[in-house]
């Protein structure tokens, strides 16, 4: 790894699908090829060897959980649930930046002057709903005491928590002023606007109760409460959750496992926020009918965009709603949903247009590395890309980390003979002396998705006109995985079957889960949750509930020990 050295580019920016900004989406190189100027986060993948910070789990396996601020999506359902659907959040809030990390990393989402003033504008607009609905919002006849009514409910809701009594004194005096100058509704318009930009409602502050042992502090219940809703949920604590926190209940293991399964079992709210982490685990921002060649790819139209993006989420819903809903089955399952767009992609029988169905495609196409979005997504405008598909399997599925591309990598770049395959110009770049260290990780790998081009579709013959050869091996890297492999089939096995899979997938939904860096990832701390998941044969919503229970998301390690 340290031998890795030029020919390995960046990306440039642009807007995902999901509303995040992402500093990280592909760059078509300038002859197409997907090798020199084919991107590179600089090492964002994850590392379960240990790597981590060195704190001591031997009596408290407890892990960093920075202050994170809401992201958009985030904010968005924290709006309408705060108000039940009656105020819609608009567009303003600001979009979470990144960069092949989880959209609420705290890097991700800095205050910079521009978004705070966005932010202004996002209350503002809230607030002006509050002032027009305000007999929907507000069920107490116009009074000082409702609106004191109004701050302690709504307080507690939006802060997840009971209010201090400064923060009340000062929501009181907030509406008095208004509420002198206009009328009530204003007075409650200003509480919302003033409450929906306050740090307090913008962040989860984690200050913790008392400390387990020193520098380590375990969550207070409300702060447990908003962990719990905003993993499973996206969203704000329910009733239910706060209710729970109040009595002091939430923390026994047995209620909190119950929370979870409640929380998990409401699909229409724990699947979009399941589905944020998939896409952003495996790097898919959306795919738009411009990033593709015409020419080469006519029938990637806006249609198929869309259907690609639909489709994804169909078949991730799919899978954890099965019987199940395991990580090999995700990367296995050939069971996915179609409309006439896909049907024509997948060769599987088209429904009526406008309808989708489900369809079982053939063992050539398994999995979640199978689907059209990905591989699309991990390609460049006219090339399959091998080093984009290998590396999403080296940073996301082995976490692996592959080092940042030296400022002279375009330079150091090899020359390529005119229409030359996939194959080809990896061997010459493998074989290249500043090159083949870092590529010799990711090209092999990627070589064994070659019967898919750069729109996802299926391909029987080469750039060249010769039969595609989708031969491909996982060189050993961190991990002990390793071996060749005949096509994506195999590949797909092979993960699947691999408990190193399973802890890395572990530690990438912990890093979801809080937001954190590969360096605030302390190993010990993750390694009873991996070994639940491992014994469980890799069931998600074992995963999910193990890691929930474990001291890693219970407690807190405070910044400095």
């Amino acid at each position: 790894m340290l031998l890795c050295a030029a020919c390995y580019g960046g990306r440039t920016g642009g807007v995902n699908a999901g509303g995040t900004e992402s500093a990280g989406d592909d760059d078509d190189s300038a002859d197409g090829d997907g090798s020199a100027d084919d991107g590179s986060d600089g090492g964002t993948g994850d590392d379960t060897a240990g790597d981590g910070p060195n704190l001591d789990c031997s009596e408290v396996a407890a892990g960093f959980g920075p202050m994170r601020r809401l992201t958009k999506a985030q904010y968005d359902n924290t709006v309408r649930d705060l108000f039940q659907g009656a105020v819609e959040p608009g567009d303003e809030f600001p979009a979470s930046v990144i960069h092949e990390e989880y959209s609420n990393n705290p890097a991700a989402n800095i205050v910079s002057l521009s978004a705070a003033e966005d932010m202004l504008i996002a209350a503002e607009y809230a607030g002006v709903q509050v002032v027009d609905q305000i007999e929907a919002i507000v069920d107490c006849a116009p009074s000082s005491s409702c609106a004191e009514s109004f701050v302690d409910d709504f307080g507690r809701r939006a802060l997840r928590r009971p209010l201090t009594q400064t923060e009340r004194d000062a929501l009181m005096s907030a509406y008095d002023s208004a509420a002198a100058e206009v009328d009530f509704a204003d007075g409650i318009g200003t509480v919302v606007t003033i409450v929906l930009q306050s740090p307090q409602f913008l962040y989860l502050f984690e200050p913790g109760a008392e400390e387990i042992q020193p520098g380590i502090v375990a969550l207070t219940e409300y702060e447990l409460a908003s962990r719990l809703s905003y993993l499973v949920w996206d969203t704000t604590p329910d009733e239910t959750l706060l209710a729970l926190a109040e009595a002091g209940e939430l923390s026994d293991p047995d209620v909190l496992d119950a929370q979870v399964q409640r929380l998990l079992a409401d699909a229409d709210r724990s699947g979009p926020a399941l589905d944020r982490f998939f896409r952003e685990w495996v790097h898919f921002d959306g795919v738009a009918a411009y990033d593709k060649d015409t020419d080469a790819f006519p029938e990637f139209d806006d249609a198929m965009s869309e259907a690609i993006d639909q489709e994804l989420s169909l078949f991730i819903d799919g899978v954890l709603g099965s019987e199940t809903p395991t990580l090999a089955h995700l990367l296995t399952s050939r069971e996915t949903q179609v409309n006439d767009s896909l049907a024509a992609l997948y060769g599987a029988t088209a429904p009526p247009a406008g309808q989708w169905t489900t369809a079982t495609l053939s063992e050539d196409r398994p999995g979640l590395l199978g689907r059209a979005a990905l591989l699309a997504e991990h390609s460049t405008a006219t090339s399959s890309a091998p080093i984009f598909r290998g590396r999403l399997i080296r940073t996301q599925l082995l976490c692996d980390q592959i080092p940042a591309p030296p400022a002279d990598a375009m330079a150091n770049a090899p020359e390529y003979p005119p229409g030359a395959t996939e194959r080809q110009r990896s061997e010459i770049l493998m074989a290249h002396m500043n090159c083949g260290a870092c590529h010799g990780l990711m090209n092999p790998i990627g070589l064994g998705f070659e019967h898919f081009d750069a729109s996802g579709a299926w391909r029987d013959l080469d750039v060249d006109g010769s039969p595609v050869d989708d031969r491909g091996e996982i060189l050993p890297g961190i991990g002990g995985l390793s071996g060749e492999f005949d096509g994506l089939p195999a590949l797909a096995t092979m993960l699947a079957d691999d408990d190193e899979v399973a802890a890395c997938f572990t530690s990438q939904f912990y890093r979801h889960a809080l937001g954190l860096e590969v360096s605030k990832v302390v190993p010990c701390a993750i390694e009873p949750v991996q070994q639940a998941f491992v014994e469980s044969g890799g069931d998600i919503p074992t995963l999910i509930t193990a890691l929930v229970g474990s001291d890693a998301f219970r407690m807190r390690v405070l910044e400095g020990q």
